[in-house]
């Protein structure tokens, strides 16, 4: 038998000695070995690689080897035979490592946009409570336009509202706002309490509120609540309607860019009368911004467009139109709410004799009746002294989206921010001083 052979070790690779011959030991060849070229070693053909491994790729790692010597350069183990020592090395040298997966951190979440809504949700309950089930559906972009709307029982707000976000038909019974049925109306109930919040796919922010000035909510309130409303601030239940009706025009004219004001006929003195009323006892803007304020910041108001429903023939006289714009004009010259505009059902014609005092005045006729489309008679009806309610209705959601849109506060808000500076708004106008102190000038 030869003389084992010496191994010198040169800290990354074993090398014979050169001063004997160097024997290279050959195996078989293995039909499972790869072709010439590949790194990968053949894992399928081995049966004890577990099955784990075969389920993502592999990759092939390169251990450092030590190999123990003496001062002479010979290994530890004098005794071990070459092939066991080339047979230890090769097991040493190489083996199989599952490719790690790539781990996400956990503050690093996959933006998602929120859901679309299909149907209204509560901003404010019947309770008068601020709701934070609408905070899911809202962006934090900052090209966004609110939209709220005011009026008596029955004027059709939740129609016109329907009419803004485009989901709404002459012909069909369904709408996004449910509109007050026959039923409701036979029994003097009111159909929507509190305020309903819509977001439209073009980032409309659409508020439904409940009547101002209700009978219907008044008698709920006797009905239903166990205590007085507020307390024992206010004189009486009457009272207490009118303040709870001036905080929610209050608070629209705080956080819209335009009101929508619905009437069913002109013109309600009392009701012009409300509206300034909650222009007076609307919060300052900005509120509890913990930024410095400019000392330029002028306050906020917003848009409002006047809206009658339920129009007759001889409301679309011109004669009566100027009458009408010019009632508006002398009732809100001392306000600071933003109502002239460009909103006018004729865009062609100014029907005030005055351009100055042009008013954002719009009127939407009753409903036609259903017709039948395969009657010859109906291809031409009779003209009704104005546009059809299907080209109206188009026309008034036209102008009204288009309406610039001035900053609610001295900083762009998102409607993440919108929706928190709301709630804020809200708490603070049922919180005011001033509404009490109103209060007790009333009767």
């Amino acid at each position: 038998m030869a003389p084992p052979i010496k191994l010198k070790d040169t800290g990354s690779e074993l090398e014979a000695s050169p001063s004997k011959p160097l024997v290279i030991l050959a195996k078989p060849p293995d039909k499972n070995k790869p072709k010439e070229g590949h790194t990968s070693v053949n894992v399928l053909a081995n049966p004890s690689v577990p099955n784990e491994l075969l389920k993502s790729p592999t990759i092939v790692q390169k251990n450092p080897v030590t190999v123990e010597t003496d001062d002479a350069g010979h290994s530890g183990n004098k005794d071990e035979s070459f092939s066991d020592l080339v047979k230890n090395v090769a097991q040493r040298v190489f083996h199989v490592q599952q490719k790690p997966a790539v781990v996400v951190n956990e503050g690093e979440q996959k933006l998602s946009s929120p859901p679309e809504m299909s149907y209204p949700v509560k901003l404010v309950d019947e309770s008068l409570q601020w709701c934070d089930n609408a905070l899911e559906y809202l962006h934090d972009a900052t090209d966004f336009y609110v939209i709220g709307v005011l009026g008596l029982q029955g004027v059709g707000k939740s129609t016109i509202m329907s009419i803004i976000s485009g989901i709404h038909s002459e012909r069909s019974k369904w709408q996004l706002f449910k509109p007050q049925t026959n039923d409701l109306k036979e029994i003097g109930e009111h159909c929507t309490s509190g305020i309903d919040m819509y977001v439209s796919s073009q980032r409309i922010i659409l508020l439904d509120t409940q009547p101002v000035m209700s009978a219907s909510v008044m008698d709920h309130m006797i009905q239903y609540e166990k205590k007085p409303p507020g307390g024992p601030d206010y004189h009486s239940v009457e009272n207490a309607l009118l303040m709870q009706s001036l905080q929610q025009a209050a608070f629209l004219m705080a956080v819209c860019h335009t009101i929508i004001s619905v009437q069913d006929w002109f013109i309600d003195l009392n009701y012009l009368r409300f509206l300034l009323s909650a222009e007076m006892l609307k919060p300052t803007t900005p509120i509890n911004m913990h930024e410095q304020i400019p000392e330029e910041t002028s306050e906020y108001y917003p848009h409002i467009v006047f809206v009658q429903n339920h129009s007759q023939r001889e409301d679309f006289d011109p004669e009566s139109i100027s009458k009408m714009q010019e009632t508006l004009h002398l009732t809100l010259q001392k306000s600071k709410l933003k109502f002239s505009g460009s909103v006018n059902f004729d865009a062609n014609r100014s029907y005030a004799k005055d351009s100055s005092k042009k008013v954002n005045l719009f009127l939407i006729p009753d409903k036609e009746p259903p017709q039948d489309f395969d009657s010859q008679n109906d291809q031409f009806p009779e003209y009704k002294g104005h546009p059809g309610y299907q080209y109206l209705a188009e026309t008034l959601s036209q102008q009204v989206l288009s309406m610039p849109r001035s900053l609610l506060t001295h900083t762009a808000l998102s409607e993440k921010n919108w929706f928190h500076y709301s709630a804020r708004i809200w708490e603070t106008v049922k919180k005011s001083t001033l509404f009490l102190e109103y209060n007790r000038l009333l009767p």
